[in-house]
C-alpha cells in the first residue's frame, strides 16, 4: 500500500513541486493568518483579489470555462485527497495509533506522510481545476487554498515526526467544512479510495 501512495506522488510531484515548499513553512495555522495572507479576510496580500468574504474577485476568475469537466473533476480530485486523508491520517489519529507507545506506531506514521503528500497533490490538482470554472473559482478559490496550505502544513510535520494532534482534529474540521462549502456551490464530494489501496 505504501509504495503505491509513494509511486502517486512522485509521479504528480512535479505539479506542486516549488508551490508546496512555498506553502509548508508555517502555513499549517488554520484559525489565525496573518493579516493581509489569503485567509485573513484582508486585500489577499500583493494580488489584491480576495474580497471581504473570502472569496475570489470576478475579475481573478475565468468568464467561462477552460477545462474540459472542470467540476466533475475537481469532485474526483478532492474526493481522493479527502478519502487519502482520511483513511490514513484521520482515523489512525482517532484510534490512537499516532501516540507515543502505541503498536505499529512507526508505520502507521510513514503511511501518513505518504498520504498527506498524496493529499496535498490531489489538493493542487482540484485547485487548478477550481481556477478553470467559473462558478467554482469565485466561490471555493480562497477556502481550497487555505486547506491546501493547512494539509501542506500538516504534511511537511508528519514527515518530520512533529505533528501536533490537535492540528490534524484541526485539519479534519477545516476538510468538512470545505466539503460543505462545495456542496453548496454544486460539488458534492465523496471520499474515494486511493488507486491500487
Amino acid at each position: 500500500m505504501l509504495p503505491v501512495l509513494l509511486a502517486l506522488v512522485l509521479l504528480g510531484s512535479g505539479a506542486c513541486g516549488s508551490n508546496r515548499a512555498q506553502h509548508a513553512t508555517g502555513a499549517s495555522k488554520l484559525a489565525t493568518p496573518s493579516p493581509g495572507s489569503p485567509g485573513a479576510g484582508g486585500t489577499g496580500g500583493a494580488t489584491g483579489t480576495e474580497g471581504a468574504t473570502g472569496t475570489a474577485s470576478p475579475a481573478a476568475c475565468p468568464t467561462s470555462s477552460t477545462k474540459k469537466f472542470a467540476k466533475t473533476r475537481f469532485v474526483g480530485d478532492a474526493g481522493l485527497a479527502f478519502g487519502s486523508f482520511h483513511r490514513y491520517i484521520y482515523k489512525p489519529w482517532q484510534a490512537g495509533s499516532f501516540k507515543s507507545g502505541a503498536q505499529g506506531r512507526g508505520k502507521a506514521i510513514a503511511k501518513a506522510a505518504a498520504a498527506g503528500a498524496f493529499t496535498v497533490n490531489r489538493l493542487n490538482a482540484a485547485r487548478k481545476l477550481v481556477n478553470a470554472d467559473p462558478t467554482l473559482c469565485k466561490a471555493l478559490k480562497q477556502p481550497l487554498d487555505n486547506l491546501w496550505a493547512s494539509v501542506s502544513g500538516l504534511t511537511g510535520k508528519l514527515k518530520s515526526g512533529n505533528a501536533d494532534p490537535n492540528e490534524i482534529g484541526g485539519v479534519g474540521g477545516a476538510i468538512e467544512k470545505f466539503r460543505q462549502e462545495a456542496g453548496q456551490n454544486g460539488a458534492n464530494i465523496k471520499d474515494q479510495a486511493p488507486p491500487n489501496v
